[in-house]
């Protein structure tokens, strides 16, 4: 399906459901001003043709441990590697990049360990891989569910805001059926609850209660993603940066709301700040790190990384135009009990995404 096919306000039903991912489209209607029949048909000519989809992360002490694994590989043999990962659980974002790495994989695991062996036995002895380095992400500045359009007025997002979710007081420690539910929920962040009662095993109102109380105990995020060519942000940039310990808080307030920047992460390695954006040319590129550099004086830009192709997407295999094929799974059907944070401090989001 071409994209000159979706209009402004399949836009702004995107970003209304990036506010409120699982909101119905009853509720949805009259914030948007037509009636739930609409909706639902955009929605699902948008998801039928690949370029919208709702998926969901462990967040909180249910996050695993995260690292940015830039890969360099034999020539010719980069894009044989990335398709190879993309079918990991463990490769949760893949990127062909230009510049000094072949790959970027975004890896989550559930602790140190399993980083260790991920990276020496599943990478490193993959055909045509020749250097892998991982840098663990420390923490999230901000991540790419708060990503917006700007697409709703003011009012609009005043009336969705009203079906946010509190956060209540809870323990924060998943069960093997929150490890279940979760784990569909990867696979469709707007799964019903009649199909989520099927994964979990049990009934509607059960899995209704404990869906809430993972939401309101903040160990699940959902996150609303499109094909790139939907908006005509079709570059994705990464921009490795460096800046000292005590600016680091500043980073999130002064980045946050440039144009095009989705994420930023802090990570443990040669350059501590990692961020991503998505642009409407190669032109907006330097563009982007002047006002950064404005924005954040005390940021220094070491390097930056035009992606080239984005293999995967948080759990989603996209084709050559970034339209989403297939799931795989963030989770391991048998690894509920793993799900336990290491002693390093772990980021609010399991990466940032491109």
């Amino acid at each position: 399906m071409k994209d000159a096919e979706f209009d402004e306000l399949d836009i702004a039903i995107v970003d209304a459901v990036r506010s409120v991912p699982r909101v119905s489209w009853r509720d949805l209607a009259p914030v948007m001003g037509v009636n739930a029949a609409t909706i639902s048909r955009r929605w699902s000519r948008m998801q039928a043709a690949g370029v919208v989809w709702v998926t969901a992360h462990p967040a909180g002490n249910a996050t695993p441990t995260c690292a940015l694994v830039e890969i360099n590989c034999a020539p010719g043999a980069a894009a044989a590697v990335a398709e190879a990962l993309a079918g990991d659980v463990e490769a949760a974002t893949v990127k062909l990049t230009s510049g000094a790495r072949d790959l970027q994989v975004l890896v989550q695991v559930p602790g140190l360990a399993a980083l260790s062996g991920y990276l020496s036995d599943r990478i490193g002895r993959t055909p045509g891989v020749e250097r892998v380095r991982g840098y663990i992400a420390t923490r999230s500045a901000f991540e790419a569910s708060r990503w917006r359009e700007g697409a709703l007025d003011p009012e609009q997002q005043r009336r969705l805001g009203a079906y946010g979710t509190a956060r209540g007081e809870h323990d924060g420690v998943l069960e093997p059926a929150d490890h279940r539910l979760l784990r569909a929920l990867t696979l469709d962040g707007r799964m019903s609850l009649e199909r989520l009662s099927e994964h979990v095993g049990l009934g509607a109102v059960t899995v209704r209660r404990r869906l809430a109380r993972l939401e309101s105990a903040g160990l699940v995020i959902f996150r609303c993603d499109t094909s790139q060519h939907l908006s005509g942000r079709a570059v994705a940039v990464t921009y490795y940066g460096s800046i000292d310990a005590h600016e680091l808080d500043a980073a999130e307030g002064r980045l946050r709301g440039l144009p095009g920047v989705r994420a930023c992460s802090i990570v443990a390695g040669p350059h501590n700040v990692v961020i991503d954006a998505w642009l409407h040319s190669t032109a907006e590129v330097h563009e982007l790190e002047s006002k950064m550099s404005h924005a954040l004086p005390a940021l220094r830009i070491r390097d930056r990384s035009i992606v080239l192709r984005l293999v995967k997407l948080l759990g989603r295999i996209l084709d050559a135009e970034g339209r989403s094929v297939r799931s795989v799974p963030l989770l391991h059907e048998d690894a509920g009990c793993s799900l336990v944070r290491s002693g390093l401090p772990a980021p609010s989001n399991p990466g940032s995404g491109p």
